[in-house]
């Protein structure tokens, strides 16, 4: 294995790992922690050097498949002139056309794998990008939705103290309205029993100026 075929096969380990590492459910590390940390590494991200690091490790593996690409249809076209040529030779060693077929199917076989391996590392930088975006949205999703749990906890908690505030108010003006209720009476009742002695007074007083 050639030493860019080598990068691509160590870049779609890091990207296997890295993709499994983010499969990890991280419900135990608060939402703002996992927020914080994520933007901190997107900071680090879009420095310049570590922008060009990523730059040339995709053009590499780029140029490994299409270098791979070439590579098989050299290959291919190499197959297409042995059968024509097996047509007008037919005394050809058994041995060295062996030996040929061989060398032929190991040489298919490697180029068949790095245009595997750089396809699939390509594929996964995308798969990554997708799940650390989706990752980050979910994120803020949670953030925002504490949010408003929160909201509506204070909501309801303001809304129970006013409703327990109106109900002591009731209940106030209602004891100050029976307690008012038992005094009148009361007043009326000596009133009532007041106007007999008035009475009787001034019928005592008729009775001595008769006399």
């Amino acid at each position: 294995m050639s030493l860019f075929n080598q990068l691509v096969y160590y870049l779609l380990i890091a990207e296997l790992s890295i993709y499994l590492a983010t499969l990890v459910p991280l419900h135990f590390v608060p939402v703002q922690t996992r927020k914080t940390l994520m933007n901190r590494s997107h900071a680090l991200l879009k420095h310049e050097s570590i922008i060009w690091g990523g730059r040339i490790i995709l053009f590499v593996t780029a140029g490994v498949f299409f270098d791979t690409l070439n590579r098989l249809y050299k290959i291919d076209a190499e197959l297409h002139q042995d059968d024509h040529d097996g047509h007008h030779h037919h005394h050809v060693n058994a041995v060295s056309g062996t030996m040929g077929d061989l060398q032929h199917k190991a040489r298919l076989f490697y180029a068949q794998r790095n245009l595997y391996l750089s396809l699939f590392a390509i594929f996964m930088i995308l798969v990554l990008y997708r799940r650390v975006k989706d990752i980050y949205l979910h994120l803020i999703f949670q953030e925002q939705t504490a949010e408003l749990t929160k909201k509506n906890r204070l909501q309801k908690a303001e809304i129970e103290r006013m409703t327990l505030q109106v109900a002591d108010s009731l209940t106030s003006s209602t004891s100050a309205t029976s307690a008012k209720g038992p005094a009148k009476a009361t007043s009326t009742t000596s009133l009532v029993e007041e106007k007999p002695v008035v009475k009787e007074v001034q019928l005592d007083g008729e009775k001595g100026e008769g006399i």
